[in-house]
């Protein structure tokens, strides 16, 4: 389970001023019991602002967790999700409210960041076990801990001890870090914040591979492709930052056209140093198989042989060769349970349009793409770092791994280089009229219909708002185009709706399906995306279909009757209902099977099952026969 910095997310404010807050140092809000390590910060809850450069940057562990070091060594963790792009070394103002999570003191939420300058990228100091976990004011800061490996690794979590010291390596699944070299009394080095978890238990939390170092050989860090979206025929340069504390004598990337079985040898090339302490090869193309495999290995002046990862060969880098489409990523057979992707823990490569660009979707590291209009052909695709600023119409690129985040199929790029920007202002996708009742069609009550708009481009049949729900606080109510509950659809805006839904308004809602909280949600972006004043059913009856459907209801107002009139073409079964406007049963009228030929006639007199008149107001009649037609008309009883 990830151990996440977050907090309800505000809005980022970027100014090029000082914030507006009195200064504190970093050292001062950073106060823990000193026996106890429980968080004592004299500042918590108040607003302040501090100071210092980047070293950890969003996406490391989550969308919005980073950590800044002040020019007295402090370190202190802020929460901001829409923050803009930020790297190691640069400067920053921050100023937000002092808050605790975990354990930890940090700035949350943390709605003004101030980019001041680029910077030097923070060293480590070199600590002992023992001098790090002496004192609970160390948390936050940049470290640099050796010893020896005491625990395999196990749950996303190792021990590393020295003497009679040890301290625990916590590995959150975000960073991507492979621990498959990591073996008990194996030395290393782990460059890490200090962080403080519930109970004052100290921990590292490294940031990426290179920050777990073995012995003393070459450090490869920074390991990137030039294309991660290639063609069978394209030639794949990489380029990884390697440093050694004597000197990088040689480095060799190597490769293996994959079919997907993860089997092969691996052949090499030679990287050459082309600047500083960048390192590049070049895979020659011509790939026969899905995908590419490759780990970078470094040697030293000392005769000392690194690798990145570190297990490899039996650990390596992928990168999918070609493009699959999202139809094939997202289609899952109807009988499947659960409707997880047949692609979920491979690498793809995909191409499409942004329906929805960065910051629409929920936060600014999500974006919504589709390569076509019909089922099957959205994705959403989470990159943590929000490197890039996409709109709606962006034609892009993307190469990655396809996961399933809580029943929802992600995207999660390789980096923000991985997300290519092809060409701005195509046409969006057309929207699919779909019906509520297939909309909110779910997997765990035994449904399937849903899963082919997950993620796709919508809009409704006039409905019936049948629930406010949480509209006041969360923009989102609940509406039906059969005026029936079971047959509704959950609204959740992704903005702060100037629409105020009352039950009863007749609305017809256009956006993308989203999947959160065990439910498909249809999400609009925008107030025009929500139509409010369309009736639900016209005065005209609905359209006679083959199999037959309602050719008059008279009179309607009505008082104290009315005559319902439908023609039924052939022996069907038959279920004509009545409804409130809350999608309420109120009285069965037929529920059986009828011979056809002719109209039938079925009269109502305001009445519900208990046989209690009903009052005044607006009702629904619905119509079904067998499973050719459902039709909803629209009702008045006067009084």
């Amino acid at each position: 389970m990830k151990r996440l910095i977050q907090s309800a997310v505000a809005l980022a404010v970027i100014v090029c001023v000082s914030g507006i807050a009195a200064a504190q140092t970093i050292d001062d809000i950073q106060y823990y019991n000193p026996t106890t390590g429980v968080p004592a910060s004299p500042y918590n809850g108040t607003t302040q602002t501090v100071e210092g450069r980047v070293y950890v940057i969003k996406g490391t562990y989550n969308g919005g967790s980073h950590y800044i070091l002040d020019d007295s060594g402090n370190g202190i963790a802020f929460y901001n999700s829409a923050a803009p792009p930020l790297t190691y070394g640069d400067r920053v103002s921050v100023t937000g409210t002092v808050g605790i999570f975990q354990g930890e003191i940090q700035i949350s939420p943390a709605p003004t960041v101030t980019f001041l300058g680029a910077e030097a990228v923070p060293t480590p100091v070199v600590m002992t076990i023992a001098q790090a976990k002496s004192d609970y004011e160390n948390v936050g800061k940049f470290v640099s801990l050796s010893g020896l490996i005491a625990t395999a690794p196990a749950g996303g979590q190792f021990k590393l001890h020295s003497g009679t010291d040890s301290i625990i390596v916590y590995i959150d699944s975000d960073t991507g870090i492979n621990l498959g070299a990591v073996a008990i009394g194996d030395a290393y080095t782990i460059i890490s914040p200090l962080v403080n978890y519930t109970g004052g238990i100290m921990e590292l939390k490294p940031r990426r591979q290179s920050d777990l170092i073995e012995g003393t050989g070459p450090i490869i860090d920074a390991i990137n492709c030039a294309d991660w979206t290639p063609l069978a025929s394209d030639p794949i340069t990489v380029t990884a930052t390697i440093t050694d504390d004597v000197a990088v004598t040689s480095a060799a990337l190597y490769y293996r056209d994959d079919s997907g079985d993860s089997t092969g040898v691996f052949l090499s090339v030679a990287m050459s140093n082309t600047v500083g302490s960048t390192w590049s090869g070049t895979i020659p193309g011509g790939f026969l198989g899905r995908q590419v495999d490759f780990y970078v290995r470094a040697l030293d002046g000392g005769g000392t042989i690194s690798l990145n990862p570190g297990d490899a060969p039996a650990g390596w880098y992928e990168v999918a060769v070609g493009f699959t489409t999202i139809h094939d990523v997202q289609y899952v057979d109807p009988a499947t349970t659960p409707q997880n992707s047949p692609f979920t823990g491979r690498v793809v490569n995909v191409q499409g349009i942004v329906t929805a660009g960065t910051g629409d979707a929920g936060s600014a590291s999500k974006f919504i793409m589709q390569d076509g209009s019909g089922t099957f052909s959205g994705l959403l695709c989470y990159e943590g770092t929000a490197a890039n600023f996409l709109l709606p119409g962006d034609e892009v690129q993307v190469g990655g791994y396809i996961e399933e985040y809580f029943g929802l199929t992600e995207l999660n790029p390789h980096n923000g280089t991985a997300v290519e920007l092809v060409s701005f202002e195509n046409t969006l996708p057309a929207y699919n009229q779909v019906h509520t009742v297939v909309l909110s069609d779910d997997t765990s009550p035994g449904g399937y219909l849903g899963e082919a708009y997950e993620s796709v481009l919508v809009r409704t049949f006039t409905s019936t708002v049948l629930d406010t729900l949480g509209s006041a606080v969360y923009s989102e109510f609940l509406c039906s185009d059969t005026g029936v509950r079971a047959d509704s659809l959950v609204v959740n805006a992704a903005f702060n709706m100037v629409y105020a839904p009352v039950i009863g308004d007749q609305v017809t809602v256009k956006g993308f399906m989203d999947y959160a909280f065990g439910e498909f949600q249809l999400v609009p972006l925008r107030d025009e995306d929500i139509t409010v004043g369309v009736t639900a059913v016209g005065d005209d009856l609905p359209q006679v279909l083959p199999a037959g459907g309602f050719s008059s209801i008279v009179p309607n107002p009505f008082n104290p009757k009315t005559e319902i009139r439908f023609v039924l073409t052939r022996d069907n079964l038959v279920q004509l209902n009545v409804y409130n406007i809350r999608g309420e049963l109120v009285s069965s009228l037929v529920n059986e099977r009828l011979q056809g030929g002719g109209e039938r006639v079925v009269a109502w007199d305001g009445t519900d099952n208990a046989g209690q008149q009903v009052a005044s107001g607006t009702y629904f009649a619905r119509l079904r026969i067998g499973a050719d037609v459902m039709q909803v008309r629209k009702l008045m009883l006067v009084k």
